[in-house]
Order: C-alpha cells, then structure tokens, then sequence
C-alpha cells in the first residue's frame, strides 16, 4: 500500500491525465535498464570509448522507438477511459460507459506485453546483439549466442516487470471506475497468479545472478558472462523454479478455496464453508468470509421466518428499510374474502376444528391472491382482505384483483364441493400503505376509504347472491377481458351518500345453498378425509 498511496494523490491532481502520464513513467524505465545492461556488458567487452558511445545511443534510440510504438497503442487504447472520465466531470451517471473503461484498463497490461509487444523485443534484440558484434568484431558462435541470451533473460524481465508495473499505476483509476460496472459483465482473463510466480521467480533469480556473477570475477571476457548465465539458469530450473512451484501451491490453493466459496453464494449455497489454512493474509480473509456467511445465514433465516408471518415482499422491505415503512399513497385494488355462515358454525365447533377448517381454507386462497402478485394483507378470523398493488406496485392491478377473485371462487367450489361458500368484495382506488401500530408492535396494512367499501360490497353479496362483486371503480381499470360481466343495480352503502354501482363477472358465480344449510355443509366438511394438500 505505500507506493499506492502516492499514486492515488498523483491521480487526484492529474485527473484525466493520469493514465497517460503513469504509462509513460512505466515506459521510461526501459532507458534505464537499457543503459544498466550496456555498463554492465563493458565489464566483458574491450571497445574505444567513442564504440560505447555509439551502442549507448543506438540501444536508446531503439527503445525509444519501441516506446512511441508502445505508447500510441495505449493511447488509444485507452479512449473509452477519457470518455468516461469526461462524462462523470460533466455530471453524466458513473455507470454510462463504466463497463467498457474498466476492460480497457485491465485488458491494457496484457496488451501492452502481448504478441505485437514480443515481436518488438525481438526484433530490438536480434539489432543489438547484430549491432555489438558488429562494432566489436565478435563472431556469432559463442559470443553472438551468449550475448542474444543475455538480452533476451534482460528483455523477459523486463516484460514481467512491465506488466506488473502498468497494472499498479492503472489501480487507481480502476478503483474509481469499479463502483459502476454492471455486475453481470463477464471479466477478461488476466495473466494468472500461477504463471506471474512460475515465471517471476526464475526470472528475477537469472537477472539477479547474472548481476551478481558480472561484479564478482575477475575476468572480463564473454565466457564468464555465459558461466554466469549458465549457473543461473541451472538455479532458476532447480531451486528458484522449485521455489516457485511451493509459492505458487501456498498462494492459489487458499485462494481457489475462497473463490469457490463466493462461486457458492452466487449460486445461492449459504452452507459453503471455506477451511482455515492459517493466520496469514489469507487465513484471516477465509474466516472473515466464514462469519458474513454465518451473517447471510441468520439474514436468511430471518427473512424465511418474516415471509412465514407477513408477505415476502413487505419481509424483504423490513430487512432492507427497517421496522418501519413510511406510508405513501398507493393507487390499488382490494379484495375482501369472508366465508358464509362461519359466525354460526364456530359457535358449535370447538376451537380446534374451527382453527383446522381456517387454515384449510386459506391454504386454498392465499396460493392464489400470490399468484397473481397480490398480498394477503389481513386475516380476520373467517375473512381476508388481499391487496394488489402495495407493497409491490403493480400497473394492471384491477385486472389480477378480479383475476384473482373469480380463480378464488372456482378453487374453493372445487375443493370443498359446495360445502362452503364465500363472498368477495372488490374495489379500486388510492390508499396510505405504511407500518401502522405502537409500542414496538407494527403491522403493514392499507388504510382508506376503498377499504372500507370493499369490505362492504362483500357484504352486499349476501343480498345479490352473487360470489364476486365488483365496484365501478374497478370496473372502469380493467384492461383485459374476464369474461361476461353484469350491472347489478346501485346498492346503498353505509358511509356513502350514492348508491355504489356494482357488477359481477359471470364465471364468479352464483351461490347455491348447500344442502341442510350453512352450518350443516361446513359440518360434513370437518367428517370428510383430509384432502390432498389440506394445512388442516
């Protein structure tokens, strides 16, 4: 972190520029290991002063010229970048063009080192080693050979060294384009942890010992130059590669382990526990991603246990909003569901049979109002009052209300044969959907005058004898088709100094007394066999 710090300062005074300036600053360190390289072989070569002069001069012009080739590459790859950064100065949202930036900057090192870069380097080599031999009359067998491996173990290094320079400069531009990119954008493969150790190692072990060696012989000619090559590759291919491959099993083995456990809760897998292999870096990172998952567990526990009391929808909302939901006004369609004769009933039926026969029922209504993106907001002992359109705001609510009610009629004719009937009351209109209570207790409901007529429209049923009725502010919503849909007369409504127009859809039916009356029907339906799928 401390050479990073810098950087994030530098970026924060160049800004636009910043790029551009950190990718030629990492370019420019080539004239310098170029120049160490040529000091460095005049301890192996005899030439007149004016000859080191000139291999000085071509090898730093050579560079040159590789770096303005390197450079305009990154220039334009670079131009998703600046336009992205010219849209977030001029107020534009982050995210625009976040995606394509981000690639660019990442995709840049690997580019910048890629096969167009290493035809570069070989060329440059293949005209310097021409070059020395040249101005020191050497053959090319061995010193020719010896000097295009030595230039080649420099060049290589110096590649590596690139890469892994040019992904630290560009960090912190990243890290400002990171928060806008889409989640779902597929990420390019970099170079990979295993290969930056597998050929770091070696490498920095030739160049070292080729260092070392060139300082500690006394005889300057280019045989010692190729023993010191020929020692060092010896102890790159055994110890340093060696080295490498143990570095490489104690860094990517945890580090596999963690991705597989964040692959785990994308697929949604909670469960995955990621082993502690030690109190290092990564040690820590694992039990730190142990204990948010134990976090994400309890969260889901949690919001599974709410969904079992209160609709899922309002559960997600609690978790994110807190307990309390500020009310706003909604536009939307209620439902009021009461079952027929069951004042009477309870009378006679313990409190067993009656809590059994409720929770029979409304495992055959809530399923439904669900379905169609409604929310089973109140239980009323034998009545529901369902809500389409809060919490989740829903455009066609009127059209999955009466969808709804007419498949509720139909669902509970055919489980209970007739034994039961129930009544439904719906109406549109503009609610308060809120939290509502006090002393630490709270509850999500509607509140408004539409609630209210719903609920009497359900009992205008009783009288119209029909299963479904509607009001006309529903009727005016609905955008689809449900079928045949008939005017019932105007019915006063308590509260109201018009009378209600109200219609009922033909497939919602008409009620049938069942045989022996109300009581009796619901009687015979507390003898019969649990059916399939009964919460009874």
């Amino acid at each position: 972190m401390g050479c990073v710090r810098p950087l994030h300062e530098l970026h924060r005074r160049l800004g636009e520029r910043y790029p551009t300036v950190a990718v030629v600053l990492v370019l420019a360190q080539a004239h310098v290991v170029v120049l160490a390289s040529v000091l460095i072989l005049t301890r192996f070569l005899r030439l007149p002063t004016d000859a080191w002069f000139v291999l000085i001069g071509a090898s730093q012009a050579l560079t040159l010229a590789e770096n303005v080739l390197v450079m305009a590459t990154a220039y334009a790859y670079l131009r998703p970048v600046r336009s992205w950064q010219r849209g977030v100065a001029a107020g534009a949202d982050r995210a625009e063009g976040a995606t394509e930036a981000w690639r660019a900057l990442t995709r840049l090192p690997l580019r910048l080192v890629g096969a167009g870069a290493a035809a570069r380097t070989l060329v440059w080599a293949v005209v310097m080693v021409a070059s020395i031999c040249l101005v020191a009359d050497l053959a090319l067998w061995p010193s020719g050979v010896v000097l295009a491996l030595a230039a080649s173990l420099v060049l290589l290094a110096g590649v590596l060294i690139r890469y892994l320079e040019i992904e630290l400069v560009l960090r912190p531009v990243i890290e400002d384009v990171a928060p806008g990119l889409d989640d779902d954008a597929e990420l390019d493969q970099s170079l990979s942890l295993r290969w930056r150790l597998l050929a770091g190692v070696p490498l920095i072990t030739v160049l070292t010992s080729g260092v070392v060696a060139s300082f500690s012989t006394d005889n300057q000619g280019l045989s010692d130059l190729g023993i010191g090559i020929a020692i060092s590759l010896a102890t790159s291919g055994t110890i340093a590669l060696g080295l490498g491959a143990l570095l490489t099993r104690s860094f990517i083995a945890p580090i596999s382990e963690l991705q597989a456990a964040t692959e785990a809760v994308t697929r949604g897998d909670l469960d995955h526990r990621v082993p502690v292999l030690g109190g290092d870096e990564i040690g820590r990172l694992a039990r730190q991603i142990n204990i948010g998952l134990r976090g994400l567990r309890e969260r889901d526990k949690l919001q599974e246990a709410l969904g079992t009391y209160v609709d899922p929808a309002v559960a997600s909302r609690v978790l994110d909003e807190g307990p309390q939901l500020v009310g706003d006004v909604r536009e939307v369609t209620v439902a009021f569901i009461d079952i027929r004769g069951f004042t009477s009933f309870a009378e006679q039926a313990t409190p067993t049979e009656v809590f059994a026969m409720l929770n029979e029922f409304y495992g055959v209504v809530v399923p439904v109002i669900e379905k169609y993106g409604g929310h089973a907001n109140t239980f009323q002992g034998d009545g529901l009052l369902a809500v389409f359109g809060a919490p989740t705001e829903l455009e066609d609510h009127a059209d999955r209300a009466v969808t709804a009610a007419i498949e509720v009629a139909r669902a509970v004719r055919q489980h209970f044969g007739g034994d039961l009937r129930v009544g439904i009351g719906v109406n549109s209109g503009p609610v308060v959907a809120g939290t509502i209570g006090g002393g630490n207790r709270a509850a999500f409901t509607v509140i408004g005058d539409p609630v209210n007529t719903a609920s009497r429209v359900e009992a205008i049923t009783r009288q119209t004898g029909d299963v479904v009725l509607l009001t006309e502010e529903t009727r005016r919503r609905l955008k689809r088709d449900h079928g045949t849909i008939s005017a019932r007369p105007p019915a006063p409504v308590r509260g109201k100094r018009v009378p209600v127009r109200l219609h009922s859809p033909l497939l919602g039916g008409r009620v049938e007394e069942p045989p022996g009356g109300l009581e009796d029907g619901l009687g015979r339906l507390l003898d019969r066999p649990d059916p399939p799928g009964s919460r009874r």
